[in-house]
């Protein structure tokens, strides 16, 4: 018997793992999940938000899908909590989530047409591959970025 003679119900961990449960079965987090690579050079904040982002502009996450919130995105993801406040503050600054106070955090962005997601994809998975060949290679993220960086500046000639 617990205080006052009441049966004591379940702790805190039957509790939380019920919740658990749960979280985990939500379609987002688990194919977000399957994209975080904990031992990747890019931070799993960062991950997660380049997931959700391509996930948008794809058209996996309509315009005005409520996403799960930010403590269920902790322990869905198993992150840190304020990781997962970074990770909707960051959505928030590129315009792809907006928060509600009261209601929750929604996809703002409007995917683009069917030709337009189909080229994105393909530039998601070209980009995919480029990290990873740079990776193998030895090279980070920044690396690849200052090489694309060049190639997009017009190069001169100073010889006459």
């Amino acid at each position: 018997m617990g205080v006052h003679g009441i049966p004591p119900g379940p702790g805190p961990r039957e509790r939380a793992a019920g919740r658990r449960v749960r979280i985990l079965m939500d379609p987002l987090l688990t194919r977000l999940r399957s994209r975080m690579d904990p031992s990747a050079p890019t931070p799993v904040y960062r991950q997660v938000v380049d997931a959700i982002w391509e996930e948008v502009i794809v058209g996996d996450l309509p315009a005005g899908h409520r996403l799960p919130t930010a403590r269920q995105l902790s322990v869905g993801l198993s992150v840190n909590p304020r990781s997962a406040q970074r990770i909707y503050r960051e959505l928030e600054r590129l315009g792809v989530a907006i928060t509600r106070p009261g209601e929750g955090t929604f996809v703002g962005l409007a995917p683009a047409s069917r030709e337009e997601r189909q080229r994105r994809r393909q530039l998601a998975e070209l980009a995919a591959r480029a990290v990873e060949e740079a990776a193998a290679h030895g090279f980070e993220v920044d690396d690849l970025l200052e090489e694309i960086r060049e190639h997009r500046t017009p190069h001169r000639d100073t010889d006459p």
